[in-house]
């Protein structure tokens, strides 16, 4: 094919689209996130089923631990960096570290979706 995608991944949405946006990966839809870090039960277009594919347990801590060091060490550089005043820190630190971990939870169940799905040939 002239522009590089093939006929079984024409449509489907990749691992970004999935965890910012909340596309299927298997037909594009919106839908894919019930709260800021859960599942939805399943697609409403095509009928897949999310949930049954969510990580479940302490799998997710191997995400969460790596990002929090990191925040950590970076409030830590800021501070010697910077010296803000307190409430400019909770400010800061208050918005940063919610949308950080939302964020790589999210890249994480996606990923962990995508791949068990591409395991079942559900995509």
């Amino acid at each position: 094919m002239p522009n590089g995608d093939s006929q079984d991944t024409k449509g489907q949405s990749g691992l970004t689209a999935t965890a910012l946006f909340g596309l299927c990966p298997r037909c594009a839809a919106k839908g894919v996130w019930a709260g800021l870090g859960a599942l939805a039960e399943r697609c409403a277009v095509c009928g897949l089923e999310f949930e049954r594919y969510e990580p479940r347990g302490r799998g997710m801590y191997l995400v969460v631990l790596p990002v929090t060091v990191l925040l950590v060490l970076s409030a830590l550089k800021l501070d010697d960096m910077v010296q803000l005043p307190v409430w400019a820190l909770i400010a800061v630190w208050g918005v940063l570290v919610p949308l950080v971990v939302t964020v790589a939870l999210r890249f994480a169940k996606a990923a962990a979706l995508m791949a068990r799905l591409e395991k079942e040939g559900m995509i």
